[in-house]
């Protein structure tokens, strides 16, 4: 079994009741869900702008809220274009949600 090199420790992992659904509906949401969270969890920011990326990593040095984006592929299993993951400052949670819920 494959172990997954941390950039940063996330924390307790939760998700919105919508990313919830959609990932219990259609499997391949969920598995695209759970490689989004390994990305950002090695510090794979997705599609964040350049400056949330420069942001990013200087959060992981001083500290401060970890912030990804990542583009749902075709395949039409949810009503959105992207999900994003936060991680909080003080690390104590991370959660995945669409932008929309915000």
């Amino acid at each position: 079994m494959a172990t997954l090199s941390l950039a940063f420790h996330p924390g307790q992992l939760v998700q919105t009741s919508r990313i919830f659904d959609a990932s219990c509906e259609h499997q391949p949401f969920f598995t695209f869900i759970r490689s989004c969270i390994a990305r950002h969890l090695r510090g794979d920011w997705g599609d964040c702008c350049e400056q949330d990326q420069d942001s990013n990593e200087m959060a992981l040095q001083g500290g401060g809220r970890l912030f990804s984006v990542y583009h749902i592929p075709a395949g039409g299993f949810a009503l959105e274009r992207k999900i994003w993951i936060i991680t909080e400052a003080d690390r104590s949670y991370t959660t995945v949600l669409f932008p929309s819920e915000y």
